[in-house]
This record gives C-alpha cells, sequence and structure tokens, in this order.
C-alpha cells in the first residue's frame, strides 16, 4: 500500500505550500508580545481565515506549555492555557530551531480524527521563543493533483478492488465505543474483538476466560447488557490503565475510517497482556502493544513494508 504514503506524502507538500508564508507572517507578528497570552490569542485569530483547513490554531512556550486560548473557526476557548502538551505526538519527535515541520498523522485527543499539525517556530534575534501551532485534519487536506497514486492494493479477490461497505457497527461506533470501554472497566471484561464487516463483537469476561461470547450490534446497544456481566473492580493484573481503553477503540474507529480501500476489517484489546490485534483488507494481520499503538503514525498502517508479506507481526518494545 505505498499509494497510501505516497498520498500522506502529496497532501503534506500541497499543505506546506498552502500555510508556510502566513505561519511565517504570524512568526513575525508574534515575536514581540510573546509573552502577552491575550494579544497572542488575538493574532492568531486574526489569522486563522489565512489558513485553509486549519482546525485549531495556538502557541506553545519551550517548556511544551500552552501560552495561548485554543482559537478555532468557532471561537476561543481559555480553558487550554498552561496545559503541558509534552506528551503529545507532535511534540515528542524532532522540533524545528528555524522554519516550519510537519508532524507525523496521528489521532487528536480533541477531535478524535485522524490529523496533522504543522510546528513553526517562533524565533527573536536567533532566540527561540517558542512554536506556532497548526492543527489540520487529514481528511480536509486535498491532494495537488493524485498522479502516481491512483492505483488501490488488491488483496487476492480475484483482480478486484476492495470496498468498505458501512455496517451497523459504523453507524453505532460512537455508543459502542461507550458499551466496550465500560464493559472492560467496570464489568470484567478482558478481551473484546470488533468485526466491523460483519457487524459482530466477541468479548472474554475474567470469570469464565476460556469461553468467548459473540453479540450483534442490536446485542451490545440493550441496556440489559451490564446485568449479563456484574459490576466489579478493575483488576489489578492488567496491563492498561482504564482511562486509555476508550482512547483505543477511538483508534480503531480512525483506521476503519481512513479509507475506502484500505481499512480496517477487525480490531481487538486484550487488557491483561496490552496487546492490539489488528486485520486490514489489503495489508493481513498486525499485533502491537499499547503504548506503540496509540503513538505510532496511523499511515503507517496502511502500508507494508513488504509487498510479497501479506502477514506482519509486530511485538511491543
Amino acid at each position: 500500500m505505498v499509494w497510501f504514503k505516497e498520498s500522506i506524502s502529496q497532501k503534506k507538500k500541497f499543505l506546506s505550500s498552502l500555510i508556510k508564508v502566513s505561519l511565517r507572517s504570524l512568526e513575525n507578528q508574534t515575536r514581540e508580545c510573546w509573552q502577552d497570552a491575550d494579544a497572542l490569542t488575538a493574532i492568531l485569530q486574526n489569522d486563522l481565515c489565512k489558513l485553509p483547513h486549519c482546525q485549531l490554531l495556538y502557541a506553545i512556550g519551550t517548556d511544551g506549555k500552552q501560552i495561548s486560548s485554543n482559537v478555532t473557526r468557532n471561537g476561543l476557548d481559555n480553558s487550554w492555557r498552561g496545559q503541558d502538551l509534552t506528551q503529545r505526538p507532535y511534540l515528542s519527535g524532532n522540533l524545528p530551531y528555524k522554519g516550519m515541520v510537519l508532524s507525523a498523522v496521528y489521532l487528536s485527543q480533541r477531535s478524535m480524527q485522524p490529523c496533522i499539525t504543522a510546528i513553526q517556530a517562533v524565533l527573536d534575534k536567533e532566540q527561540l521563543l517558542g512554536f506556532i501551532a497548526a492543527d489540520f485534519h487529514i481528511k480536509d487536506i486535498p491532494e495537488a493533483g493524485r498522479t502516481g497514486i491512483q492505483h488501490r492494493a488488491q488483496s487476492g479477490n480475484g483482480g478486484k478492488k476492495p470496498q468498505r461497505k458501512n455496517s451497523k457497527i459504523d453507524d453505532n461506533i460512537d455508543y459502542l465505543i461507550y458499551v466496550l470501554s465500560t464493559l472492560m472497566q467496570e464489568h470484567g471484561i478482558f478481551q473484546a474483538q470488533v468485526h466491523f464487516d460483519s457487524g459482530v463483537c466477541a468479548i472474554s469476561s475474567l470469570e469464565d476466560p476460556f469461553r468467548y461470547q459473540i453479540f450483534n450490534v442490536q446485542e451490545l446497544m440493550d441496556p440489559e447488557l451490564f446485568l449479563l456481566y456484574p459490576k466489579c473492580d478493575y483488576d489489578q493484573r492488567t496491563t492498561i490503565k482504564p482511562e486509555r481503553i476508550p482512547n483505543v477503540f477511538a483508534q480503531l474507529k480512525a483506521l476503519r475510517n481512513m479509507d475506502d480501500e484500505v481499512y480496517l476489517r477487525s480490531g481487538s484489546l486484550n487488557i491483561m497482556n496490552g496487546q492490539i490485534g489488528l486485520s486490514f483488507s489489503c495489508d493481513g494481520t498486525h499485533y502491537i502493544g499499547i503504548d506503540e499503538f496509540l503513538n505510532r503514525d496511523l499511515t503507517s498502517w496502511l502500508s507494508a513494508p513488504n509487498a510479497d508479506n501479506l502477514f506482519e507481526t509486530i511485538t511491543p518494545n
């Protein structure tokens, strides 16, 4: 699926050409008022319209803490001032000490959408003051000519391209994320596998670990489902903190929706060993630990390292 990485590369090049002049202008405007959060926010708000497709604009200090408010097309949110962003994927890599860089693709905690962040360094006489950050949803970024990336991977289906069709799981995924997360956090379920295409989920309980049960969407959305699995304390033998469970299922949703021809068929989570299993339409099966899964560039899942190797097993660091 080299085409997919080429697609993202094309989008990044096009995005860079759209925004680099405006981000450089923001650097020049903000250096004089860098320590004044209100003035900084006002400048960002005024120039947001000059950044096509930008979802969120904000300023970050060299310590990784947010200085300005969150600036969106719907207004300002002052509550984010002072938040520590050092663990965010776009700050964990190499930051620019001059000019602009684009991050890898990651899942936005704010919108739960595959996202790219543009980071513009702000300098004052060669002294680094901090960074302007601009978030963009992958789906919103157009491609400047798709020459060379038109071909979709085929998976031995008689030469036919796989086409994703919405299942009942896709239509109800946000509520099902809540259901599966709650079952794992509060009702002793240690493994859940979501079969998107067939519209069923298989879950395993600590009370009866040798037998899994399969539920369709209608059964999963029935409030009486919780009565089948009595409430219990979160098992201390688990390797995943309970608050991270919804993030895993949200990431599965993102991988499912990234493309209509290369897409996630099924995904599983086991909270006892911290492993996530993924099965794609054109790229075999992957296994990976939760930390790498949540921090990994989303596009990397849709590109096999060897076109002849249909199955790739990845172990956590």
